[in-house]
């Protein structure tokens, strides 16, 4: 019997990347409060303890044999990291620097489980964008669907107009990075990743 998966995130997209697999999920809700990594410091350290704050939150509460999956996600610039824009200024700021530009895209992965030493691990990908024309942008806005996306996009959705190329993995973009997932997850259950789609 495989051990039943707990999903500590408010994120849809990544409830929908592990419906896609098939795997049978459960989604734990949680608000803790996100570190964001100062200048210079390494971005893929913060993601990962912001990952396992959010995989803590709701361990106490996970039953005997499941594991705990959570995640988070921030898009770079220049080695500064862009959050979700609050309002329509801060998303026309933040894409109007992403613009005919490459930048990357960190997710932080935790794995935890009752009694067990927690993994982490950080999957990166290259995203560059076409330029974007005022109007376009301004059109894209008013959708409102930026407002809860860090750097003010949504790759699986109208934001996919603006990217020329990704280097590395789609699925990290939207927030999860499936690949990664399913070795840490092979790894930390000791369980042939293959086994998970039986």
């Amino acid at each position: 019997m495989l051990p039943p998966l707990i999903l500590a995130s408010r994120s849809p997209r990544r409830r929908q990347l592990l419906d896609a697999l098939g795997l049978s999920v459960t989604v734990k809700d949680v608000d803790v409060d996100e570190e964001n990594p100062a200048p210079g410091f390494p971005i893929a350290t913060v993601l990962e303890r912001n990952a396992v704050l959010k995989a803590m939150a709701v361990l106490p509460e996970a039953p005997a044999g499941s594991i705990v999956v959570a995640a988070d996600t921030m898009v770079a610039i220049d080695g500064r990291a862009l959050g979700k824009p609050k309002n329509a200024d801060e998303a026309r700021a933040m894409l109007h620097r992403l613009s005919g530009r490459e930048h990357e895209v960190f997710t932080g992965l935790a794995l935890a489980a009752p009694g067990k030493a927690t993994k982490t691990s950080c999957a990166r990908s290259a995203v560059r964008f076409h330029p974007i024309a005022p109007d376009a942008l301004e059109r894209y806005i008013a959708t409102r669907e930026p407002y809860d996306k860090a750097g003010s996009y949504a790759v699986q959705g109208l934001g996919m107009l603006f990217i020329d190329r990704i280097e590395g993995s789609y699925t990290n973009v939207m927030g999860l990075p499936l690949e990664l997932f399913l070795v840490e997850l092979e790894s930390f259950s000791g369980l042939d990743r293959y086994r998970w789609f039986a």
